[in-house]
């Protein structure tokens, strides 16, 4: 497993109130321009382009967690069943089906707009808490897959937070307040780190307000790794980070295939059925 990076802070307090070791909780009701100009700037270098004619995505994940995380959260990270992953995203409603696989069998996820349903071995789960933490979950992981794509909502509030350094790279920081935030949660924030030289987003950190059990927690996942697909840029190394209310280690996983626009809709994803189209596993990408 890599080993990840001291993340450090440069303590440049003209750019951003925000600027802070913690994720800022200031009120933020309108985006400052210089902010959006940033997260547009890293959409484009990641593939804005071709990323526009992007319907749909297939993508298969595998990876492995630190000892102390499951114990850390264990209905959130469910590591009994949360091995390797196929997942299905539908990008214009965005639609998260996922399909996890471990040692206590298959978990089945269904996450629509304000929904969510959780499949156990085919059996629903009907425990809030379980499925808050799947919406919660899916949420998440498309946010570091699709990284400065998934900021695109109009209601998105952008602000300047001030500078970091990741893996040695020098990258100013974006405040991004999403309203409704991941899975349940009425809001969320994000600090994107966005590469100075290149552009490219090199980590985010963010809140946990989807489950009572995480509010307050901060987690980070730099991203090690790119792969050009289509004429985007994808991440395909994952670093997850526990930074909030204590430092450790949680996750490392890799992105092993992606593909792009099975023509797939909600009909293919249905719990514990999927069509033959979204059941084909995804094609492994060239090393």
């Amino acid at each position: 497993m890599k080993q990840a990076h001291f993340l450090w802070i440069l303590p440049i307090g003209l750019l951003s109130s925000c600027a802070s070791t913690q994720i800022c909780t200031r009120p933020l009701t309108q985006s400052e321009p210089e902010a959006k100009v940033l997260v547009a700037a890293s959409q484009k270098a990641h593939g804005s382009a071709d990323f526009a004619k992007i319907n749909d995505l297939s993508v298969h994940y595998e990876g492995k967690w630190a000892a102390i995380g499951p114990r850390f959260q264990p209905v959130l990270v469910d590591s009994k069943f949360r091995g390797s992953s196929e997942e299905k995203l539908i990008l214009g409603p965005r639609i998260i089906a996922q399909s996890h696989q471990g040692r206590g069998g298959i978990k089945q996820v269904l996450r629509e707009p304000d929904q969510i349903a959780v499949t156990y071995n085919g059996t629903l789960s009907k425990d809030a808490e379980t499925n808050a933490a799947a919406a919660l979950v899916a949420d998440a992981y498309a946010l570091f897959l699709l990284g400065p794509f998934y900021f695109q909502h109009s209601d998105t509030v952008f602000a300047i937070n001030g500078v970091s350094v990741v893996d040695h790279a020098l990258c100013d920081d974006v405040l991004a307040v999403l309203r409704p935030g991941l899975g349940m949660a009425k809001e969320d924030r994000v600090v994107l780190s966005i590469d100075r030289s290149c552009k490219l987003l090199r980590r985010v950190r963010l809140t946990l307000n989807g489950l009572e059990s995480t509010r307050g927690a901060e987690v980070d996942v730099t991203f090690r790794d790119f792969k050009k697909i289509s004429g985007v840029l994808w991440p395909t190394d994952f670093d997850e980070r526990v930074r909030s209310p204590f430092k450790l280690h949680a996750h490392h996983w890799n992105l092993r295939s992606l593909e792009i626009n099975r023509g797939l809709s909600i009909r293919d994803l249905k719990l514990s059925q999927w069509s033959a189209k979204a059941a084909q596993p995804t094609s492994a990408l060239i090393p």
